[in-house]
């Protein structure tokens, strides 16, 4: 996960919160978009009286109403994304469902997986140093192996914790800047996946269906996610809200700069 695949993901979330309001009622949208125009003409004229403010007898210059115009389009922006945050349980929602169904289908993550839980097993031991499990009818899966033998309780819980780990891991890939609010959790995963080969081993079943694994993984830190999504709206307004107060104090900063500038240059 690099940096630009953070802010490529940050973007992407943005698009389809603007498109969710879109999709869901003209009315709101167009509602959304008269208060935006009518705040970034506030915005406008509040970029200018602070430059007139410092200097009665500033005369604005192209670069100054630009700055003005970077104010007023930023706050039309953040008004429409402002009101589109409603929406971003419901797009959060959609990306932890795509990437239920995108895991589930990943032929190399689950080969990946499964090799490495393979030798998760492999390398655990008894208490005298030898292997903890029976290998002799278990062949590596870079030889075609295809089933790992997980009889003792240390087998189930590596094994578990193989999967939850890479899920999330997944996850955070997929979706590196939504991984950045939405916390991907894999102890309930592992839990949910030692209980399952439990049940399924106490009625004589010898060998568990590590599909059935990817299943109870990815179902269960979906659920994990999907519970966080109420609380990605408040975090989404307060950081928009900060960014938007950040962006026009740099914008009015710049404008009280030239003003004063202006005053020194006739007074000398």
């Amino acid at each position: 996960m690099t940096s630009i695949d953070t802010i490529q993901g940050f973007f992407s979330l943005l698009f389809n919160l603007v498109g969710e309001l879109w999709k869901r009622g003209g009315i709101e949208f167009w509602g959304a978009f008269a208060v935006g125009i009518l705040l970034a003409g506030a915005a406008w004229w509040l970029a200018s009286y602070v430059a007139f403010n410092f200097n009665r007898q500033f005369s604005m210059h192209p670069k100054h109403h630009i700055y003005c115009g970077i104010a007023a389009v930023l706050t039309l922006v953040f008004t429409l994304l402002f009101f589109a945050f409603k929406f971003t349980g419901a797009v959060a929602e959609q990306a932890v469902s795509e990437w239920q169904a995108a895991i589930r289908v990943n032929t190399d993550w689950k080969n990946e997986t499964f090799s490495k839980a393979y030798d998760a097993v492999y390398e655990l031991k008894t208490p005298q140093g030898g292997q903890l499990e029976d290998f002799s009818q278990r062949p590596h899966p870079n030889i075609g192996g295809t089933l790992i033998p997980t009889n003792y309780p240390p087998s189930q819980q590596a094994v578990a914790k193989v999967y939850g780990a890479s899920a999330v891991k997944h996850f955070k890939e997929m979706f590196p800047f939504l991984s950045l609010i939405l916390w991907a959790k894999s102890e309930q995963a592992e839990q949910a996946v030692i209980a399952d080969m439990e049940r399924l081993f106490s009625t004589g079943i010898p060998t568990y269906d590590l599909d059935q694994a990817v299943r109870l993984t990815s179902t269960m830190i979906r659920d994990v996610l999907k519970a966080q999504a109420p609380r990605v709206i408040i975090i989404s307004r307060i950081v928009l809200i900060i960014a938007f107060l950040l962006i026009q104090a740099l914008v009015l900063g710049l404008l009280a700069r030239a003003a004063l500038a202006d005053i020194k240059e006739k007074h000398l």
